[in-house]
């Protein structure tokens, strides 16, 4: 059983590797990163056992990674869930940034304290936020945040605590833009002065 489940992932991985491979060769010059996104945990825990992720899927992922650094090219990697069990040795295999960092699992400031000094954090805003706060509201909240979690995180990236589902309202998500270019403005005033 221990064998056909170490080639299931073998397997898994190879397809992976052949199709980044491929698509590294056709657009490496496109993009400014490459993403990944695999969900391995759920909001109270992993999905698997931390050693079974250990032992057979982040050898997969370490192949991904090598080929994508190979090209020249940023790792973006997008995990949701309650994964601290596995971060450190996600973040020994090189990945770049990590995306997915849950309000609901653990405050962003967490995800910063332990993290940001090694890898880039992309989000920081709570979906909820995007869709229960009037836009006035929304981009208060997010430029407040924005401008805390740039100062706090050695490389970091305003957006969302996860993906734009389409039921966010158009409102919230533009307000959150609003914001972002709101603090791009306050800081690049801050350089020239």
């Amino acid at each position: 059983m221990i064998l056909n489940c170490y080639l299931i992932y073998m397997k898994i991985g190879d397809l992976m590797v052949n199709i980044w491979d491929r698509f590294l060769d056709c657009f490496s010059d496109t993009f400014a990163v490459c993403r990944f996104g695999d969900d391995l945990g759920f909001k109270s825990g992993m999905l698997l056992s931390a050693e079974t992720v250990k032992t057979h899927i982040l050898p997969q992922y370490c192949r991904i990674i090598d080929l994508v650094h190979s090209k020249g090219k940023p790792f973006l990697w997008h995990s949701c869930g309650c994964i601290f069990e596995i971060m450190d040795d996600v973040i020994a295999l090189g990945i770049d940034a990590k995306h997915s960092n849950e309000d609901v699992i653990a405050p962003y400031t967490k995800w910063i304290d332990l993290y940001g000094g090694k890898i880039g954090l992309f989000g920081g805003i709570d979906v909820d936020v995007l869709c229960q706060k009037s836009p006035a509201e929304v981009e208060d909240i997010v430029y407040n945040c924005g401008k805390e979690y740039r100062q706090m995180a050695n490389g970091y990236a305003l957006g969302s605590g996860n993906s734009i589902p389409s039921y966010v309202p158009a409102d919230g998500y533009l307000a959150m833009i609003e914001a972002a270019k709101r603090i791009r403005l306050t800081e690049s005033e801050c350089i020239r002065t």
